[in-house]
């Protein structure tokens, strides 16, 4: 009995040295974790690309926008002051012509000989003048001289022959001014009256801008200010121009007109519709792309470019044009700011590097 006892006891013992032993058996190996290197990660994070802009010290300058249409500050009609058969046109449109060039002639064959005719009247006038002021002798008055050449025609000879001779000077059309023939009605063989227009001329270098400004703008306009003319004819090129005129009055529309005069004409005409923008100087400050300016966590901020990074600063914001801002308080002159994937693609210190310094070295 005490030898059955004995072995159960034993089997009990064996049985939990084999059960602790399977139990710390199974238990499962630790794992260490490696924590990695921040910096060796963000060295390993390709930049992102970014175009920047420089941060100026500058006047802010509030920009105009309006409209137009181009025109010659000196364009005039050119018109017959004769009638009759155009037996000569020596122009056609664009044409340059000089001032006092012959570009047409009336038929004048009437005219010519109604001019002989003056001219043998007032022989004839002169001739009877004289015999009749022989008997004054060289005692006649001034009087006495009006009178005889009134008696003998003398005086209605000279007229004649003034209006022969501008008759004859109306059946040539010369041109009044230097500059480009345009809007040609009329064509050699044609039968013209006086009065009637031939064509239009034009200084080529002369062109202006009929702008209208709203009211409320009128007032940050002055004369000589700089504005940038835009045409639908050269989308990429900008045409300098000054304020060189101001309608003091506002029309129904509450508008107020403005001839813009430009310096450079190559290639514009006459009639071409036009955009302007006017730039008005205001306070001088830090001045920064619109583009710059970004809102992170309800705040203004502008992103800089510094040793490969982007840096973000809290900026005070001014005036605004479309265009630029104008930063009070965050920026100094100079300072390189980001323009370009600055709302959601970086954040402060990222890893950034600009385009054209990427672009150059692939």
């Amino acid at each position: 009995m005490r030898f059955v006892l004995f072995l159960t006891n034993m089997f009990k013992k064996l049985l939990f040295a084999i059960l602790v032993t399977c139990i710390f058996s199974c238990k499962p190996d630790k794992v260490e974790i490696e924590t990695p290197d921040a910096q060796s990660l963000q060295k390993d994070v390709k930049p992102t690309m970014v175009s920047i802009a420089m941060a100026q010290y500058r006047p802010f300058e509030f920009l105009i926008n309006s409209s137009g249409t181009i025109a010659s500050g000196n364009e005039l009609k050119i018109t017959f002051q004769g009638s009759g058969y155009l037996e000569k046109l020596s122009i056609k449109n664009g044409q340059m012509v000089k001032k006092g060039q012959v570009i047409g002639q009336l038929a004048n064959d009437q005219e010519e000989f109604a001019l002989e005719k003056a001219k043998v009247n007032l022989d004839d006038a002169q001739v009877k003048y004289d015999d009749a002021a022989l008997t004054y002798g060289d005692d006649i008055t001034d009087v006495q001289a009006k009178n005889l050449e009134i008696r003998n025609g003398l005086t209605s000879a000279r007229i004649n022959l003034r209006e022969a001779e501008m008759n004859l000077k109306n059946t040539v059309v010369v041109s009044p001014i230097s500059g480009i023939i345009a809007e040609l009605e009329e064509k050699q063989g044609n039968s013209v009256s006086a009065g009637s227009k031939l064509a239009a001329i034009y200084e080529p270098k002369n062109l202006t801008l009929s702008a209208k400004v709203l009211e409320s703008d009128f007032k940050h306009i002055k004369l000589g200010q700089r504005a940038e003319i835009y045409t639908l004819a050269f989308r990429d090129k900008i045409f300098e121009a000054y304020v060189s005129e101001i309608n003091p009055k506002v029309d129904d529309n509450g508008m107020v007109e403005l001839k813009l005069q430009l310096k450079e004409t190559t290639g514009l005409l006459p009639g071409m519709k036009a955009n302007a923008v006017i730039r008005v100087p205001q306070s001088t400050n830090i001045i920064v792309p619109h583009k710059a300016l970004v809102i992170k966590s309800g705040k203004q901020v502008v992103f800089t470019f510094e040793d490969g990074m982007a840096k973000w600063k809290y900026v005070t914001v001014g005036l605004r044009n479309g265009v630029d801002i104008e930063i009070l308080e965050g920026l100094n002159d100079g300072d390189q700011v980001i323009v370009s994937d600055n709302l959601l693609q970086i954040g402060h210190e990222a890893r950034v590097a600009i385009a054209t310094d990427l672009n150059s070295n692939n």
